[in-house]
């Protein structure tokens, strides 16, 4: 299964094997014909040379070392667009996930979406995300560099925390709009329901159209959604998906909902993870 090779190798680029893969990045900048949502991507890959710097390290999370505009040193490569989630992340929260997928042999795209400033505009952040994939894919297959390099028939998503939220949609989940609706109300689902709540902004509030039209891309092969928010509120539930798809529970706070696996959908815990 499709989901299955590619957690595979989700996990093998974690590992020692890859650490001598030397490593490239650059950005690509993507707007929108309104000029309202402008993306920066960054581009990781197998790449020799470039200027040396250190890639994504914030409060929270280690920076990777990658040649700057490096010279690639593979063709044909499969490419994983990443969202990494999260309301107010920094920009390339992901470097931990795509360096090493780039040490795999992959095209790793992070997508790096506007911060919104307030929790008012934050509230429709869970269907921009899905919409923010689908333009980079465009972008990457007009780009007339990285089009000519990569594998058209491989690509793939991972989504960590709201951008695994992302992934789920992108491969054909649709959500129960009164249910997400309700998903902050006690128990609270979601992370930023505090957030949400401080600035006296409902889930409600969120584009319900916009919210109710169906996310899938068919470009897409396969997805990983890691830890996803709002998981529970996906009509038919998470094994409804159209594409293979994998969902990863991190840690005993992410369990997993009882679904019973489909020949498109496998969830894997890893409770011990933090």
């Amino acid at each position: 299964m499709k989901s299955a090779i590619f957690f595979y190798f989700f996990i093998a680029c974690a590992t020692p094997s890859f650490a001598e893969q030397s490593l490239g990045v650059t950005s690509i900048a993507v707007t929108d014909e309104a000029q309202t949502r402008p993306l920066n991507l960054s581009l990781w890959y197998p790449g020799s040379g470039g200027t040396q710097e250190d890639v994504g390290a914030n409060a929270v999370f280690t920076g990777v070392i990658a040649g700057r505009d490096a010279m690639v040193t593979e063709d044909h490569l499969p490419v994983v667009f990443v969202s990494h989630g999260g309301l107010r992340s920094a920009e390339d929260s992901g470097t931990w996930l795509t360096a090493g997928l780039a040490r795999a042999g992959y095209l790793a795209v992070e997508i790096n979406s506007p911060r919104p400033t307030n929790a008012a505009t934050a509230v429709d952040e869970i269907w921009h995300r899905p919409n923010d994939v689908s333009r980079s894919v465009d972008a990457i297959l007009r780009d007339p560099v990285w089009s000519e390099r990569i594998d058209k028939d491989r690509i793939f998503v991972v989504g960590f925390a709201l951008g695994g939220t992302a992934a789920l949609e992108l491969a054909g989940g649709n959500f129960d709009l009164q249910s997400y609706n309700l998903s902050c109300d006690e128990p609270a689902q979601g992370p930023d329901c505090a957030w949400y709540q401080s600035q006296d902004v409902a889930l409600s509030a969120v584009d319900q159209i916009e919210l109710a039209k169906p996310r899938r891309d068919t470009r897409i092969s396969s997805v990983v959604a890691i830890s996803p928010e709002y998981s529970a509120v996906f009509s038919g539930g998470q094994s409804s998906v159209e594409a293979p798809t994998l969902v990863v529970a991190l840690g005993h706070d992410n369990a997993l909902p009882s679904v019973t696996p489909t020949a498109l959908f496998t969830q894997a815990p890893f409770p011990d993870a933090h």
